[in-house]
């Protein structure tokens, strides 16, 4: 009897909860401002940090220059061709600083202002998933940081020999690599809930994942192959854990097709 009113219970426990418009507006409007102000300080504190953070950004082009190095090339240092180019740069990374740090302070606002129109089934799967999810993500941008982006520039830099063509990088097209690539892994390391999401939705079945290892594998392969240099130890860095990831989540899709045979 319990587990049959739990839903109606539940609704109408949303329903009550609801505010009026204006009043919805009002919150929004709050959260907004306290978001933004904390954004604007954290990007006046990171202009005053910029020779730290410029030092953090530019580590992965140093690996790489220092690798570079060891076969007798030196590829220089990032360099800028317009006069702003210098201070838009550190307004960039700056603004990457204030999102980045002040990332937990935006979603505790935007989670605060949305809860009261979610039931509480699905309160708490988001409260079981999103430290997951944000912890996965983090990962994903620090292999980027420390793998990808050096071997990525190794290979891309390396492209055609010290004698055909010379390296001018600039600091804006540099970061935009960077970004891209840590983005990017942070995204694919997301890999094992988007497998539990597909499957418990019942878009695919996690025998289906499950059957398609080979498959995943060359997938994974040719990817690590675009995105590094032409050598068999560098790709398998690359494929194996992104791979896995994959056999991670299988065990996250078996779980999720047990959730989703059990509510059928």
């Amino acid at each position: 009897m319990t587990e049959t009113n739990a839903p109606l219970d539940d609704d109408a426990a949303l329903e009550a909860s609801r505010m009026p418009l204006r009043q919805h507006l009002e919150e929004l409007r709050s959260r907004l401002i306290k978001s933004t102000v904390l954004l604007m300080t954290l990007l006046v504190a990171g202009l005053f940090l910029k020779d730290f953070l410029h030092w953090v950004i530019v580590l992965p082009w140093d690996t790489a220059r220092a690798a570079i190095a060891e076969n007798g090339r030196d590829i220089g240092t990032l360099g800028v061709i317009k006069p702003h180019e210098q201070m838009v740069f550190a307004i960039k990374v700056s603004g990457v600083f204030a999102i980045i740090v002040g990332s937990p302070y935006y979603l505790a606002q935007a989670w605060g202002f949305i809860q009261s129109g979610l039931l509480k089934r699905e309160r708490v799967a988001i409260h079981k998933s999103f430290p997951l999810a944000v912890g996965m993500f983090a990962v994903g941008l620090l292999f980027g940081y420390y793998v990808l982006v050096p071997m990525g520039l190794r290979f891309m830099l390396t492209f055609y020999d010290a004698e055909q063509i010379s390296i001018q990088v600039t600091l804006s097209e540099y970061f935009s690599v960077l970004s891209a690539l840590t983005v990017l892994m942070g995204f694919v390391f997301e890999l094992p809930l988007l497998m539990w999401v597909v499957v418990r939705a019942g878009i695919m079945e996690a025998s289906t994942l499950s059957s398609s290892r080979r498959m995943a594998f060359v997938v994974f392969l040719v990817f690590a192959t675009l995105l590094t240099p032409p050598d068999p130890a560098t790709q398998l860095l690359v494929a194996i854990p992104m791979y896995g990831l994959y056999e991670i989540g299988l065990r996250f899709a078996d779980k999720a097709q047990r959730a989703y045979d059990e509510a059928i």
